[in-house]
């Protein structure tokens, strides 16, 4: 999750190593924080500055912009997770800006089902005001298909919702998923699961991490030391792809991959837009693949949503090793 107070001025032109292609631009910024691609392409999208969930088709020349629905009681939206086959679970929440934090007891899981001709919407889990959240990324587990797990950006950990049930409780924490530095910032953001590992960035300590789902030490991957201040380029939310390369979209405006080398190191290089800020990327803040076919397979284009309301297609079909 990312908020208004931190969209940056951007002076310099920026160079995209993989092809990107800008397929929505709003007139007005728009500040799209996090993306869900659907078995039929269409993409599910979701903004901190509303409460409405909206969609848009990249499949087709000029699609619009289109509201989903409107979740009560409630002034953004954070996580997005595909949790069932199209059905999805959506964090909903009274969010205030300038403290980057959310109204105790307004944060509702909710879930969203597109499986009947009519989607359906449905509330599922409310963290109760005695236990103050910032639940930003949500994530599915996989081989759990009622589980989601989501990020409290602060104080910092790991929920696990049951999407059947409603029931909710701690499942990690550790102070490598803790915010730094004085409030409000903002500790783990975006994660994931891949092969047995659950991927999570740390806004405030600037890092990508992963963990061994059954117990063991969090390991660094790559961190934001070499792009000077932390709190002006902080990593937001990201994805995976099949190959295990992890694609972080970089607030400052450039969208970061990590993978792993020949001799097992983790190599972290500047994939797209740039760093110090441009056009390309204004503000990226989540990242999702596309999808296509029976069964909505993954495919290499890489859906990378931002700040400054813009929906741009990364081409990441080319090999680096």
């Amino acid at each position: 999750m990312r908020v208004p107070t931190f969209l940056l001025a951007f002076i310099s032109t920026a160079v995209a190593i993989f092809p990107t292609k800008l397929l929505y631009q709003p007139p007005t910024g728009l500040f799209i924080e996090n993306i869900a691609v659907r078995p039929n392409s269409k993409l599910l999208l979701t903004s901190v500055l509303s409460p409405t969930l909206h969609t848009f088709d990249p499949t087709i020349i000029n699609s619009t912009y289109d509201e989903v629905f409107t979740f009560p009681n409630a002034t953004g939206l954070t996580g997005i997770a595909e949790y069932r086959p199209d059905v999805y679970a959506v964090a909903a929440s009274i969010i205030n800006f300038e403290t980057q934090s959310e109204e105790p007891g307004s944060v509702v899981i909710w879930s969203v089902d597109f499986t009947s001709k009519i989607p359906r919407f449905r509330a599922v889990a409310h963290f109760p005001a005695t236990t103050p959240v910032v639940i930003n990324g949500l994530t599915a587990v996989p081989g759990s298909p009622d589980i989601v797990l989501a990020a409290d950006s602060s104080p910092g950990g790991v929920y696990e919702i049951n999407m059947r049930s409603g029931a909710i409780r701690k499942k990690f924490q550790d102070v490598l998923m803790t915010p730094t530095g004085p409030p409000p910032p903002l500790g783990i953001n975006g994660l994931h699961i891949h092969h047995n590992f659950l991927y999570f960035t740390n806004s405030a300590r600037g890092a990508l991490y992963r963990m061994p789902l059954h117990g063991g030490t969090i390991e660094k991957l790559g961190d934001l030391s070499k792009f000077g201040e932390i709190g002006v380029a902080a990593f937001d939310d990201f994805a995976i792809d099949g190959e295990g390369r992890v694609w972080v979209a970089m607030s400052s405006g450039a969208l970061q991959l990590f993978y792993r080398a020949a001799n097992g190191t983790w190599v972290q290089e500047t994939a797209a837009g740039n760093p110090a800020g441009g056009p390309v990327l204004v503000g990226p803040t989540s990242g999702a693949f596309a999808r296509k076919g029976l069964g909505g397979a993954r495919t290499r284009t890489l859906y990378v949503t931002t700040a400054g309301g813009q929906l741009v297609a990364v081409d990441t079909s080319r090999r680096i090793q």
